[in-house]
């Protein structure tokens, strides 16, 4: 009798131990992750670990990068405005040259422009007094003003927009090294479905053989023992 003890013991363990991996190849198809914690891959989870912060690490440069390239943006479009308002400053400063023009108009247009402009460049320039000078009387004088303020801005906006491209050619830089990552730690932590399913199927068949085996086993002990009785 000591020998159908143990091997029953035996059975119930095996059961145990199929019942277990089941259930393990359960999860890992809930959840699509083959390694959900250090137990079913120690070595793994710290790989993946690791790859996980770099990805992270990636995902932020790649926001710092898009936030600054918007933040360039914007400023682009308050240096369009001062564009806007230097074009009208010339016209208005041309127009001064004409001996039928009202001076005291175009210099009160000239000084709205200037403060609508120096109001711009104090936040996208930092300097409260990029236009100064214009004066109706002297357009000699005040397109000399406007052209130089022409100069800083468009050599302004071309390093904006140079460091705008730049930034932009990074953004992919880091973008292309996250999907690299991520498709490295896919590979290491993800669910094969296709193989974990197979696995799981074959669980299934050997657990349900075992437990019908053992059904049958200890039928057969009750018999032997009515017959013994």
């Amino acid at each position: 009798m000591s020998l159908s003890i143990n091997q029953s013991s035996s059975t119930l363990s095996f059961i145990e131990r199929i019942t277990k991996e089941r259930e393990e190849k359960d999860e890992q198809l809930a959840s699509g992750k083959r390694i959900n914690s250090a137990a079913d891959d120690a070595a793994g989870l710290q790989i993946a670990n690791r790859l996980t912060s770099q990805i992270n690490g990636y995902q932020q440069l790649s926001i710092n990068s898009q936030d600054q390239i918007n933040i360039n943006n914007v400023q682009s479009g308050q240096l369009a405005s001062i564009s806007e308002g230097l074009q009208r400053a010339k016209e208005l400063s041309i127009q001064s040259g004409n001996p039928l023009s009202s001076s005291g108009a175009i210099q009160g247009e000239l000084d709205q422009v200037t403060e609508q402009i120096n109001t711009i460049a104090a936040e996208v320039l930092d300097d409260p007094n990029f236009l100064a000078g214009l004066d109706a009387s002297d357009p000699t004088a005040t397109q000399g003003a406007i052209d130089t303020a022409f100069e800083t801005l468009n050599n302004t906006a071309a390093t904006l927009g140079a460091e705008s491209n730049a930034l932009a050619s990074q953004v992919s830089t880091y973008e292309t090294s996250r999907v690299n990552v991520s498709e490295s730690r896919s590979r290491i932590e993800d669910t094969d479905f296709a193989k974990t399913t197979a696995e799981k199927e074959k669980l299934d068949t050997l657990l349900q053989a075992t437990i019908i085996a053992k059904k049958d086993s200890e039928a057969r002990k009750g018999l032997l023992i009515n017959q013994l009785i």
